[in-house]
Parts: C-alpha cells; structure tokens; sequence
C-alpha cells in the first residue's frame, strides 16, 4: 500500500470516529442541567413560553432546564449573553424578532443574529394589531391612508419607543405607502394606550394582547392586523398586506429558540424533535395561546431563513431612520 492510500484510508477512519462520536453525543445528551435564558423580564409574553418550554423539555430530555431571565436593552443583554455561552447545547435561548433590531440600534453591537446563533426551532408568533380611537376619521388601514395623503403632517402615532416593534412597524407601513406621519415615543404602554383612545394620538400598533381588549369593549377601533393572515380572534379585522396589496408585509414579533454558533448538528435536531413533540400537546398549544400568541413551528432551516430576513429588513430600516445610539 503506497503512502496516498495510507493517507486517505487514516482521513477517512478519522472522518468516521469524528461522526460516530458525534451521534454517540447526541444520543448521551444531555448529562447535566441546560440552561435556558430568556431575552425579558419575568411575566412577560416570552418568559411564560420560554417556561413553558423549559418545563416540557425537562420531561422530554429527563433533566433540569433552569430559565434564567436576562432582559435589557430589547433583549440584546441575554442575547449577548447566550452568543458567548459554550456551543454544547447547555445554553439555549428563548429569543423574539427584536434580537434581529437590537444589535444595529448601538454602535458597538454586542452579537450577531445570524452568525452568532444557530436557529433551533420557532414556536410562536404575537402579531401586533394596528389601532385608533373610536372617534378617528377612518376606520380602515386604507382609509388612514388616505386620510394621511391628504392631510400630510396632521396624523400622528404613539409608539413603545425608537425601534420598537410598534415604531418599526408603521415605518414600513410609511415607506410602503410614503404617507407623512410623526412619531410620538412613550415610555410605557399604557400611557400610548390611553392618548390614542383619547385622540391625542392618531394611531398606535401594539400587540395584539394589548389592542383586542379595546377594540372588543368599543373603545378602539381595529384597522389592520400585521399577520399573513387575520386573526381568529378577530377575524373581520383585514391584514396589513391585504389592504395595501403589498405581498409579504407582516409586522409580527415571533418567538423560538436558539442555541450558540457551533452547536453540534446532532444536538440542534434533538432539540427540535423534542419539542416539535410538545408542541403536538393541546394543553401547551392552549397555554400559549393564553399569551394571545399564535402556535407557529419552523424548523430549524426555514427559522434561519426568517432571522436572516428579518436581520437585513430591520438593520437596513434602522441604518435608514438613523436610529443608531
């Protein structure tokens, strides 16, 4: 046997020990405790599915999954922290759309959504429902439109802050549509609430957890929902992308797990297979949907195709509001 058969039969051996290591790993995973950070605080809409999936993949995977909330700066504190966790799938991290905003809004960013994460699994989707007083001289997306073209500089539209998903999300309605509107920035939701069901405001677009209650005691009136499509708890309320005829435009925050850059192939699929499982159960479909979030599973490679979207939609948008800090 000459030396190039040598050499490629030991690469080849090698290849071969490396790959069944790898599966052996897998199969062992996990050996000890994986924790779980979640990018808000506690009692927040993340922190309820990331403990309700904490608490099921402790069942699936027989260990302890410990949630640990690390919230700040729109999530970007536990997302910068998780990016430099060790990749062996003892750190996870329940992440939202704002990780995607987040990092282009500082000027030293801290992580990066798509190189510093390997997507696991998404789970949930909170569409964000666009609203106005019930005195409003529109009662649709299209008529505000309208009304906005016509009366360039007079509307108005709280949001939760520069770079929210409520100020992100009517900066692409804006661009869409090129409709001149000011934005009013609040400190908490409740006061932007109240200012757009008094008129003080002209328009606002929270989560729909936040809107649906108004809109179904008569206090605010439901003009367009930012999903794909309209949602079953108010379903005479049309889409963003309908009434525009703009393709594809949703204002959206979803929510899913993550895992660090060069995490084992083998443990990702684990992952995802443990808990496409749950997700199979009713009872945590129900408690989710409790959040006013949608069940909404992506695998680990249609995920990653929506986070690397989202990171170029929103760090282009924030380069062109010029929000950096």
């Amino acid at each position: 046997m000459n030396l190039r058969s040598i050499f490629f039969k030991t690469l080849g051996a090698g290849a071969l020990g490396l790959a069944l290591a790898s599966a052996a790993g897998a199969q062992t995973y996990p050996q000890r405790p994986i924790r779980l950070i979640v990018t808000f605080g506690p009692g927040s809409g993340a922190d309820t599915i990331g403990r309700i999936l904490g608490e099921r993949l402790s069942e699936q995977l027989k260990t302890s999954v410990v949630v640990e909330n690390r919230e700040g700066a729109g999530g970007a504190i536990g997302a910068a922290l998780a990016a430099r966790a060790p990749a062996d799938g003892y750190t996870l991290m329940l992440g939202a759309t704002t990780m995607t905003v987040s990092p282009y809004m500082q000027t030293a960013p801290q992580y990066d959504p798509v190189k510093d994460f390997v997507p696991v699994v998404k789970v949930a989707e909170l569409p964000l429902m666009l609203i106005a007083g019930e005195n409003a001289p529109y009662e649709n997306l299209k008529e505000l439109v309208d009304y906005a073209r016509a009366n360039p500089g007079k509307l108005s539209y709280a949001t939760s802050g520069k770079g929210s998903p409520s100020h992100l999300g009517i900066e692409l309605i804006r661009q869409a549509t090129h409709i001149d509107v000011r934005d009013v920035p609040y400190k908490n939701v409740g006061q932007a609430m109240t200012d757009t069901l008094s008129g003080q405001v002209s328009f606002y677009f929270p989560a729909v957890t936040g809107a649906l209650p108004q809109v179904t005691a008569g206090k605010a009136r439901g003009l367009a929902i930012g999903a794909t499509a309209r949602s079953k708890q108010a379903p005479e309320v049309s889409t963003v992308a309908e009434q525009l005829g703009v393709s594809g435009l949703e204002v959206i925050t979803w929510y899913g797990l993550f895992a660090p850059a060069g995490t084992p192939k083998e443990i990702v699929d684990r992952l995802y297979t443990e808990t496409a499982k749950i997700m199979e159960s009713e009872e945590v479909r129900g408690r989710i949907r409790k959040t006013g979030a949608d069940v909404a599973m992506a695998s680990p490679q249609a995920f990653a195709a929506q986070v690397r979207a989202d990171t170029a939609k929103y760090s282009k948008l924030v380069r062109d509001l010029g929000l950096k800090e």
